[in-house]
């Protein structure tokens, strides 16, 4: 049989106080690791109020973003509506510019054609006013003789 001598109080005693000593730096390793975690919780409060101030700042910009949006939405609606008053004005005066410029061109036609008769007439009257005239010299003459 192997040997065991009973350890003695002394170094119980020693041996306990080593443990001790591990618990109480295991206990003080433990609270400065639960200080440093509440500290950063704190500063992740802090950080997540502050992103929370900017998130509220962003939904209230936005907000204002989107009534800005709407006004120039009612705007544009009412430029749009504008331009199709004045769309439909245009094309009611080229309307009428078209008929204008087709009498025009039917009153051209006209006037072109009487004008080609008048110089028919002219010719005419030219040709007989040259005759008339023959007739008066060939008078004259036989007067005179």
């Amino acid at each position: 049989m192997a040997n065991h001598q009973p350890m003695d109080t002394n170094t119980r005693l020693d041996r306990l106080e080593d443990e001790f000593e591990t618990v109480k730096q295991l206990l003080i390793s433990s609270a400065s690791y639960t200080e440093a975690a509440h500290k950063r919780i704190d500063r992740l409060a802090d950080r997540q109020d502050i992103t929370q101030r900017q998130l509220d700042g962003l939904s209230v910009t936005v907000q204002v973003m989107g009534e800005k949006v709407d006004r120039l939405a009612d705007k544009v609606d009412g430029l749009t509506d504008k331009v199709d008053g004045l769309t439909d004005k245009v094309d009611r005066l080229t309307d009428k510019v078209d008929d204008f410029v087709d009498n025009i061109t039917i009153r051209n036609t006209v006037v072109n054609d009487v004008v080609l008769e008048l110089r028919d007439s002219q010719l005419s009257t030219n040709a007989a006013v040259e005759r008339l005239e023959k007739i008066l010299e060939q008078l004259l003459r036989q007067n005179r003789n």
